[in-house]
């Protein structure tokens, strides 16, 4: 879930870069759709090894050993650990212990790894956002993020990335379900923000057919908001305007002012000029 890594990225910031509250890290759907840093994870592979078709754990690293009945439980032998660190942890003068010959030894990282441990932001440092210390810059883009405030352009571009994973294939495959993509979609409808929507189609150019769990998407959430501007820009970028929701009504149907009145049908040159002989 988004929060393990959010954990994660607190003490390990490049993590979910440009997003410090890791929404890119998780589900799209019911089903258990991952994201594709979810998909990327090990995390992912490892529980989900040979249990959802095309997922599986990097045989020449990993090796399952047991699972348990409903594999709620799972263990991997990790494979192919390296020589040179085994040995530098086993020799008794890396060890850091609270007196000569003491069983009481914390033991350090080795070399190989030690660059990423340098780069570790440790808890007591975050726990002092509650006493305003530590880290501010990335406490104030935590917040901002999580009240829906866009704090830099790195983040938006983040966060568009993240939506266009919610973003339907084509429009016959658009499922009807609430996901992260719908409510932004309504929120950015609601505030008529027409920059927001126009980057969004550029990023992900299907939004336009997202449908939430009612069967109303975009193009119906424009009319029932009242935003003609927002309503010629969903059509032109593909918008279907005579798709039904779940109640059969058409997106037009849901205009404030009415539904547009019918052209009159012109009467043909041949009937007029019959009634002109009689």
């Amino acid at each position: 879930s988004p929060h393990m890594a959010r954990i994660g990225n607190s003490v390990y910031p490049g993590l979910c870069p440009g997003d410090p509250t890791c929404r890119m890290f998780g589900f799209m759907d019911r089903q258990g759709t991952p994201t594709p840093m979810m998909a990327r994870s090990m995390l992912y592979r490892l529980i989900m090894h040979n249990r959802r078709q095309g997922v599986v754990a990097n045989e020449t690293m990993w090796r399952e050993v047991y699972s348990s009945k409903y594999q709620k439980v799972r263990i991997f032998k990790v494979l192919k650990v390296s020589k040179k660190s085994r040995n530098w942890l086993a020799d008794p003068a890396n060890r850091i212990c609270d007196a000569p010959g003491s069983w009481y030894c914390v033991g350090q990282y080795p070399p190989a790894i030690q660059p990423l441990i340098d780069s570790r932001v440790s808890f007591k440092q975050l726990e002092d956002f509650n006493r305003g210390g530590g880290d501010s810059k990335y406490y104030e883009q935590y917040m901002k993020r999580m009240s829906g405030e866009s704090v830099s352009n790195e983040d938006r571009a983040a966060m568009l990335e993240f939506y266009k994973a919610y973003a339907p294939r084509s429009k016959d495959q658009a499922a009807w379900e609430n996901t992260e993509l719908t409510t932004h979609l309504w929120n950015t409808i609601k505030a008529n923000d027409m920059d927001g929507m126009r980057a969004l189609i550029k990023t992900a150019p299907t939004v336009v057919h997202t449908r939430s769990q009612d069967g109303r998407g975009p193009l119906w959430w424009a009319y029932e908001f009242g935003r003609p501007e927002m309503r010629k820009l969903l059509i032109s970028s593909g918008a279907d305007a005579d798709a039904k929701d779940g109640r059969g009504i058409a997106a037009p149907e849901l205009d404030p002012a009415g539904p547009a009145p019918k052209k009159k049908k012109k009467k043909s040159k041949r009937k007029s000029e019959k009634k002109d002989e009689m």
